[in-house]
């Protein structure tokens, strides 16, 4: 057992009585290109983490039921997060907008509502949205030096955005994870570039 838990592999079976760390599965550097090894055993926390989740919300999303995919995605790491009793903040981007829909905080016990309230449409403000991220994080490290952070990043990454002047992760002590929810007949692969551009642990949720 490492410091994360049990490893066990993805075509393998899991333990009987345990469920999936998903978050620890998505930082464990064996999964950085692929997913190729699920984590069980949650373990205690040793720091206050703060978990940003960006969900993108825009049109190409609805392509293929990938919405739906990305908001499971969501759901499990929130129910991992309240388990942890670590905080999270939830930030959408689409349809040309971004919008705060929980604010750091504990994790709460149930966020099906807020799911089901997210629509998707219009275009992928991605240099907002990382702009937005960027700023609250400089303001929040300035205030809880203490706090571990971790953005997990949640798109297919079909944005006309130029993002490579951002100083976010190059500046800023942030573990980044893009989660590339594309779903599309003709993959273009953009998340994958996205973070490479960003410097973050990649994983494609079609391997989940």
């Amino acid at each position: 057992m490492n410091k994360q838990g049990k490893q066990s592999p993805i075509s393998g079976t899991s333990p009987a009585t345990q469920s999936i760390d998903w978050q620890a599965t998505l930082l464990n550097p064996d999964n950085r290109n692929t997913l190729s090894k699920l984590l069980y055993q949650h373990q205690a926390k040793t720091l206050p983490i703060l978990n940003i989740i960006a969900l993108d919300t825009s049109g190409s999303t609805l392509a293929s039921e990938q919405l739906s995919a990305a908001k499971a995605i969501v759901q499990s790491l929130c129910d991992y997060f309240y388990q942890q009793r670590q905080m999270m903040a939830l930030l959408c981007f689409g349809n040309q907008q971004v919008e705060w829909l929980i604010p750091a905080s504990k994790a709460p016990f149930n966020i099906s509502k807020i799911l089901l309230s997210i629509q998707a449409g219009g275009g992928t403000p991605l240099a907002e949205a990382l702009t937005e991220i960027q700023c609250f994080l400089l303001k929040r490290q300035a205030r809880h030096r203490a706090e571990k952070q971790r953005l997990f990043l949640i798109t297919d990454g079909r944005s006309r955005d130029n993002i490579d002047n951002l100083v976010l992760a190059k500046r800023i002590a942030v573990d980044i994870h893009v989660l590339d929810s594309e779903k599309h007949e003709i993959k273009l692969s953009k998340a994958k570039q996205l973070a490479h551009t960003l410097n973050a642990n990649y994983v494609n949720l079609a391997d989940l």
